[in-house]
């Protein structure tokens, strides 16, 4: 009787080692896998929040553009642009001045240019921004130059995303989220 026990207890023993050797291997092989998959999540995640945050400051900007007491000023505009956009570092773009492009049509050397990781360029057109930067620069004594037939105001918004996981972002090299906002003035 007492080598039919030990015998089973050492039958038993072998099983549940086994048992866990199994799990281990099992899980070593879905642990990445899933983690992929989370990491995944996230930076999909922050890129769709990112995209969010950017089209109402873009929104918002240019809306604020349209206002009347923003024909000799981007002050307003730069300073909604920053505050709606608070969550990402959002600064004006060094080509947003006075002589422009049309961020739907561009052209001359005045156009959107991309920002550099993890910053948001905003660009106003038409700009009325004397000077680089033009957050210091942004008053002038000549009225924002719309046009007679279009007469319409665009904000562009430009972030430069980097994903948090390694080898995507190693891959991707960034990804540039734009949006732009086009209101007409009355």
């Amino acid at each position: 009787m007492g080598v039919l026990i030990g015998s089973w207890g050492a039958r038993l023993v072998r099983w549940v080692r086994s048992q866990r050797s199994q799990a281990l291997v099992e899980f070593s092989m879905v642990a990445p896998i899933f983690l992929i998959v989370i990491f995944a999540a996230i930076d999909i995640s922050r890129l769709l929040y990112v995209y969010t945050a950017i089209s109402s400051a873009a929104r918002d900007g240019a809306r604020t553009a349209s206002f009347q007491t923003a024909i000799y000023s981007d002050c307003q505009i730069i300073q909604e642009v920053e505050l709606v956009g608070q969550g990402f570092p959002v600064r004006m773009d060094p080509r947003s001045l006075v002589g422009n492009s049309d961020p739907n049509n561009p052209s001359g050397s005045l156009q959107p240019s991309q920002p550099p990781p993890n910053v948001g360029y905003a660009y106003i057109w038409p700009a009325v921004a004397t000077a680089n930067p033009p957050d210091s620069n942004c008053n002038s004594g000549v009225p924002r130059a719309v046009s007679q037939s279009v007469k319409h105001v665009a904000v562009e918004v430009q972030y430069h995303f980097v994903p948090l996981t390694p080898f995507v972002a190693q891959l991707t090299n960034g990804i540039i989220v734009k949006t732009i906002s086009v209101i007409t003035v009355e």
